[in-house]
């Protein structure tokens, strides 16, 4: 249908949705959109490989989000995202000799954005095509717990690293932050990077995270999960009005923070903590 043969290592749209837990209603949406007979211009189809080249990708996906246009809920650019993850990364992890199971956990990214989204609005749909180009270039990674992302771009590395590579370490919204596993992501992940990327091993981790906040250890209990993982990092930036706390901790709720929701003991604490006059921010670390 998209006019290439597949050579045996590839994976189709609806093969990827499947092994990544994606949801069925929007299974059904994504082989509506196959079944359309949906295909792109030459320069569409550049912009989808593209996506999959380092050196390529975020003009490759300025390219496709300009080509598809009006994209009601993004399941387009879903659609198309998860068709280079089948026929173009995944063949790139089978050359590598990358497991599998890791492409599944790493590409499950869709999926968790896809739910996300409809815990905060309700509805399906797919608004981080801004971020999972790194996953589709082979370069950030979930093992285990945690991300790993190969960062090089400027965005991407904190100026105060001083330095223009480093891994940066996301934590997955259904991330356990049990030191255990904690520990276990970490350690795979070196393994990983001596095995897999041995010219980026040895180079240091960062992490910018809500999850840093210093403001946290006024927030939570001194057992907290949450807590013994802002540890591991020394704390070597802060960016108090950054708002992802909104996004993280109540589900990218934009109410007034009189209104804001009280189901867990953080956020209650939190939202006491924030019409005090108190801020969270962001903390900026590296890891011990």
């Amino acid at each position: 249908m998209h006019g290439d043969d597949a050579d045996g290592t590839e994976l189709t749209v609806m093969q990827v949705a499947k092994r990544i837990g994606m949801a069925e209603p929007v299974i059904d949406v994504l082989r509506q959109i196959q079944e359309s007979g949906e295909t792109l211009a030459p320069e569409g189809n550049a912009a989808v490989r593209g996506l999959t080249d380092p050196s390529q990708r975020v003009a490759s996906w300025r390219a496709l989000k300009s080509t598809l246009g009006d994209d009601q809920d993004g399941f387009r650019m879903l659609y198309w995202m998860l068709y280079a993850a089948g026929r173009y990364t995944f063949p790139t992890y089978a050359r590598m000799g990358i497991p599998a199971t890791v492409f599944d956990d790493t590409m499950g990214c869709f999926s968790r954005f896809v739910d996300e989204h409809q815990v905060s609005y309700g509805k399906y749909g797919f608004d981080r095509d801004f971020w999972t180009y790194r996953e589709l270039s082979a370069r950030l990674f979930r093992l285990g717990t945690l991300e790993f992302e190969l960062a090089y771009e400027a965005d991407d590395v904190p100026a105060i690293a001083g330095m223009p590579r480093i891994i940066n370490i996301h934590i997955p919204s259904n991330a356990s932050l049990d030191p255990e596993h904690c520990d276990a992501s970490i350690a795979s992940s070196r393994d990983f990077l001596a095995s897999f990327f041995p010219n980026w091993a040895g180079l240091p981790y960062w992490c910018e995270s809500w999850l840093l906040s210093p403001a946290l250890n006024q927030l939570l209990p001194e057992r907290s999960h949450i807590l013994a993982f802002q540890h591991r990092f020394d704390i070597c930036e802060t960016n108090p009005d950054a708002d992802d706390w909104r996004e993280w901790v109540f589900q990218r709720n934009n109410a007034p923070i009189a209104e804001l929701p009280e189901r867990t003991s953080l956020q209650r604490n939190m939202k006491r903590f924030l019409l005090a006059g108190g801020k969270v921010g962001i903390g900026i670390g590296r890891l011990r």
